[in-house]
């Protein structure tokens, strides 16, 4: 099995690293290979234009989604572009581990899957990617009552559904701990344990035995 792991946190002692770090050990004991991308570690650039490609000609007014499919098929994308793309390219599934800011991604993250997830590569007419399993592992404010749970759920399912559901991949159950700034120690251990659970279930379980699965 291969796994990209994609981690979007600026603080390596943040408990999203905790969860990424767990995936890391549990995943390579289950005998996985591993792609890890740590978007703040490496200052991944978030804004995409005209600078992902090389050598663009002039095609009048800026377009991404040309200017995507036209260095996809003359090999013209920056460096970072290319790395992430090859990881995907020879990944089964995507693991994107990730604070909800705002209701959303953190401005790294949907950096890239703007720059990353480009038209004529992961979507549109003649893509080339085979779609894959994508997973989420969410941190959030926390939640004071049901209604706040069902909330944070569609939104997350919104938040698979745009961008995954319409690319055609397989969204997994995503693992979401809610209000860990307000957990104590035995309540954060007690969190990574169902994390390790959950990617041993929905991961290599399901891998193994051939289950389908679905957010």
């Amino acid at each position: 099995m291969n796994i990209h792991l994609v981690v979007a946190h600026p603080e390596k002692q943040s408990f999203n690293f905790a969860l990424h770090e767990l995936a890391v050990r549990v995943l390579t004991e289950q005998g996985a290979t591993l792609r890890i991308t740590d978007l703040y570690g490496e200052q991944f650039d978030p804004v995409a234009g005209h600078n992902d490609v090389i050598n663009l000609p002039e095609l009048g007014a800026f377009n991404l989604a040309k200017a995507q499919r036209w260095a996809l098929e003359h090999q013209a994308f920056c460096a970072d572009i290319y790395q992430e793309q090859e990881k995907l390219i020879v990944s089964d599934v995507l693991v994107m581990q990730f604070p909800l800011w705002w209701w959303s991604f953190p401005a790294v993250l949907k950096g890239w899957i703007d720059r990353v997830l480009s038209s004529g590569f992961a979507y549109g007419e003649g893509a080339s990617l085979a779609p894959k399993k994508v997973m989420y592992s969410i941190t959030t404010g926390g939640a004071s009552d049901q209604a706040e749970l069902d909330y944070y759920r569609d939104k997350i399912a919104g938040l698979y559904q745009d961008i995954f559901g319409f690319i055609g991949w397989q969204a997994l159950p995503p693992f979401i701990a809610h209000g860990v700034q307000k957990k104590s120690l035995p309540e954060r251990r007690s969190l990574l344990e169902q994390y390790e659970r959950h990617l041993l279930t929905h991961l290599v379980e399901s891998q193994t035995t051939g289950v389908a699965e679905h957010a």
